[in-house]
């Protein structure tokens, strides 16, 4: 499905590693949005050229004393905030909280971004991975929550259907894997 705003996943090379990455997840749930994998992203890298383009309205996901938090706003508010004129784009780090905090001290470009945030509704989903914070959340949880508070002409419940159904597939892999240990050990023994 195409979104708007645009997302942007800015993903961190360790990220790119994980065989459950959600970022990834969600680009392929989101028609037109863009993935990059980087540590850092300078003057000159194809994202800066591409992000500045003035057709373009930037917002960084970021939570902090700067950022505007987009689940407090009414209907007309929300209106006002995206400029009719220019394409929203939300960037997404897909990272560790340390190593997006890192990307964004290493990156010029999204220090002078304005930042939005959310209030969480629920705990994250994300049961195979630990949360570092209650309130933290997967990226494609995150994604689900920008595009719904920002976008409500449709649903992006599908995303989270694709992502809870990964979670559990991975919960009966786990489940089963003591038995699958246990089988090749007695196997062993004989």
């Amino acid at each position: 499905m195409a979104s708007r705003p645009e997302i942007v996943i800015l993903m961190h090379p360790l990220e790119a590693r994980h065989p459950v990455g959600t970022g990834r997840m969600a680009h392929r749930c989101l028609s037109n949005s863009k993935l990059w994998v980087g540590s850092q992203f300078q003057e000159g890298s194809e994202f800066v050229s591409w992000v500045r383009h003035p057709e373009i309205q930037p917002f960084l996901l970021f939570p902090g004393k700067s950022s505007r938090d987009i689940s407090v706003l009414s209907h007309f508010e929300k209106r006002e905030f995206l400029d009719a004129a220019r394409r929203p784009v939300v960037i997404i780090l897909d990272a560790t909280w340390d190593l997006a905090q890192k990307m964004l001290h290493h990156s010029p470009e999204l220090q002078r971004m304005p930042r939005v945030s959310f209030a969480p509704e629920a705990k994250s989903r994300f049961l195979i991975r630990k949360q570092p914070r209650p309130e933290c959340l997967s990226s494609i949880e995150a994604i689900h929550r920008v595009l719904s508070l920002l976008d409500d002409s449709q649903s992006y419940d599908g995303m989270l259907r694709v992502f809870d159904r990964m979670v559990q597939r991975q919960l009966e892999f786990a489940q089963k894997t003591p038995r699958i240990v246990q089988g090749i050990e007695q196997a062993l023994a004989l």
